[in-house]
Order: C-alpha cells, then sequence, then structure tokens
C-alpha cells in the first residue's frame, strides 16, 4: 500500500466518532514526490476531507495526485460534491481505498469522464471503518455497539445489586475512549437510578457523547447527580406525554411507541451517526436481540458471582434454538491488567 494512501486512512481514523451521520475521511495531496494538501472530515456539515486538502495546496493541486480513504461523494449536501472540487483544482490521479456503496452516482466513473486517472485501492483498515457506516445510511439508523462489563460468569451485578465496580481501572479508561469515538451513549432508566452513572469521558480534550435516556413510564429522580450535570446534554425518550423537566440541557422526546428501531430512527433524524449502549440486562438484550446491533464489546473481570442470575447480561423470555441465537465473531482480544477486552461482531 502507499503510504500517501495509508497517511488519508490514518487521518481518516483520527476524526472516527466525531463526524456524525457523515463518514470519516482522509485525504492528501501529494505533487511531484512532495505532499502539499492534506484534509480529515472533522464534522457533519463541514467542508470534507478532500476540500480542505485541495483549498491546502492551492494551485500545487493542479496535476498532482489525491489519496482518499473513502470514493470521493457525487451529491449534493451541506456542501458540494467533492468530484466538482478534484476536477475544478486539475487532479490527475485519484486513488482510493474503499468504494462507497450508498452514492446515487459513481464518483470514479465521472472523475474518469473528465480525464482523471482512477485507482481503487481495497485497504481492510479502511473498510473498518466504513462497513457499520454504510449499513446505517441504508437504514437511516446510527451505527450501534453495546459494551457490557461482567464477571466471567456473565453478571453485571451480584443479587442485591452490587455492581460497583467489577472491572477495573484499566476497564474504565478503556470504556472513556470508547465514550468519546460516539456521538451518544444509551442507557435504561433502572441503570441510571441504582448507579447514577455520569457518562462522560473523563480523558484530555475528550468529546463527551450526548446521553439518552430511555423511560417508557418516565417515572424518573431528576435530583440524581446526573441530571445536575450540563456538561452533555440529556435526551429523555419516554411514552409518558406529561414527562418535563426544567433544566436547560435536558431534551423530552415523546413517542407513543418507545422501541429502539424508533429511537435510533429519531436519533438518527437528530444527527447521531454512532451510538454505545451502556445499560442493565434488560436494555442490553434488546439491543443485542435487535439486528441493529454489529458490535458488542465485553470486558471480562477475573471473578465468579453466581447467584440466581437476575443480572446476567443477556437474557430472554423464551429459551432460544441454537439456530437463533445471536452469533458473533471474536475480532480481537486484549489484556487490560488482569481484565480481558474482547470486541466481537455481528455475523
Amino acid at each position: 500500500m502507499s503510504h500517501y494512501l495509508n497517511y488519508a486512512i490514518q487521518l481518516a481514523e483520527m476524526v472516527e466518532g466525531q463526524t456524525g451521520i457523515n463518514p470519516p475521511v482522509g485525504a492528501v495531496v501529494v505533487n511531484r514526490g512532495r505532499v502539499v494538501g492534506l484534509g480529515a472530515h472533522l464534522r457533519q456539515g463541514d467542508k470534507h476531507a478532500e476540500v480542505q486538502a485541495l483549498d491546502m495546496a492551492g494551485a500545487e493541486a493542479q496535476g498532482g495526485t489525491i489519496y482518499i480513504s473513502l470514493e470521493p461523494c457525487t451529491h449534493y449536501g451541506s456542501t458540494p460534491p467533492c468530484v466538482n472540487k478534484i476536477i475544478d483544482f486539475g487532479i490527475a490521479k485519484v486513488v482510493y481505498a474503499i468504494k462507497d456503496t450508498t452514492l446515487s452516482s459513481r464518483g470514479d466513473q465521472i472523475l474518469k469522464d473528465h480525464g482523471i486517472e482512477v485507482e481503487f485501492r481495497y485497504q481492510e483498515a479502511a473498510m473498518k471503518l466504513y462497513e457499520d457506516f454504510f449499513f446505517a445510511k441504508r437504514n437511516a439508523m446510527p451505527e450501534v455497539t453495546v459494551k457490557v462489563s461482567c464477571s466471567l460468569d456473565g453478571k453485571q451485578a451480584t443479587d442485591v445489586g452490587q455492581s460497583q465496580w467489577i472491572t477495573n481501572k484499566a476497564v474504565k479508561q478503556d470504556v472513556f475512549q470508547l465514550r468519546h469515538t460516539h456521538d451518544a451513549v444509551i442507557t435504561g432508566n433502572g441503570t441510571v437510578q441504582a448507579d447514577d452513572p455520569s457518562y462522560t469521558t473523563r480523558i484530555e480534550d475528550g468529546k463527551h457523547p450526548v446521553r439518552v435516556l430511555l423511560s417508557k413510564s418516565g417515572d424518573i429522580n431528576f435530583d440524581l447527580s446526573m441530571f445536575q450535570d450540563a456538561t452533555a446534554p440529556i435526551w429523555i425518550y419516554t411514552e409518558n406525554p406529561s414527562l418535563s423537566a426544567n433544566q436547560e440541557h435536558i431534551d423530552i422526546n415523546y413517542l407513543e411507541e418507545c422501541t429502539i428501531e424508533h429511537i435510533l430512527s429519531d436519533l438518527y433524524s437528530k444527527g447521531i451517526g454512532r451510538v454505545l449502549v451502556e445499560a442493565g440486562p434488560q436494555v442490553t438484550s434488546q439491543f443485542l436481540h435487535s439486528t441493529l446491533t454489529k458490535e458488542l464489546i465485553l470486558y471480562y473481570a477475573p471473578i465468579i458471582i453466581g447467584g440466581s442470575g437476575q443480572h446476567q447480561f443477556y437474557q430472554t423470555d423464551e429459551v432460544l434454538e441454537l439456530s437463533q441465537v445471536p452469533n458473533f465473531e471474536i475480532v480481537r482480544t486484549d489484556m487490560l491488567e488482569q481484565n480481558i477486552k474482547v470486541q466481537l461482531r455481528k455475523k
């Protein structure tokens, strides 16, 4: 792989989780063996990576090559199509790592029609960035990651509700980084009432996710410390039309039916592209059983809790046939001191 294409992918990886419903993209402009322009799509509605890189390159882009992590866009959204900018700047060659399967027209063909050489070089590292984005855009739903911290026997708490802290400090730091790369964190009212978590990102220059609270009944204790913390917005989804809150950072979203599908669809319409589910067994189980969850991250502590299993992280009302159970593949494992992180993807 060209190291210039690798640079473009690295730029895209740096902005993963901060582009809303848009994909993270990186671009590098090269002319006569020199990097003359760099760009990354920083946030939804801002200039795309190609535009930033070309604007930096200026006249030096003429006759050069642009390396892009994703096939350049062809549609008018909040910004004009990137293929137009590439053509206008006189780029001679375009190299990109992943085809954008959501485009209504082919960006590479438009460029070829204008005499620009185009080369598609598939890169696995880039595909990891866009696989879930393509699924999310086609379904108009955010990318969903479910995170669980539990004992070796899958318990999130003891039978009397004791849960702080099952996993260690290294896990907590890793979870802060996870929140940083997601637009929102989803939890249930039961978890908030039991643990009063903050769901913020306590890392240097970290991005705080929108905190999404699910409560069909709307029976919420607004005296909890999370609701007094205006660090990040709190969006409550409820079926209770009379629920209200007098804090500016708390928004009440009333839905006649608070299903996962309705909630995710509404979040996507509000610009939420990636959500992290950090909840108790009831909400966690609903998301794990859903076809919309693509990634599961498990943090195992080296303890066995036992008990009745009422806080087992995955529960169903009925006994499922093995052919019907959610099926995952292990993507990566890491040791976080004495805890184990297992990253899985839905098959």
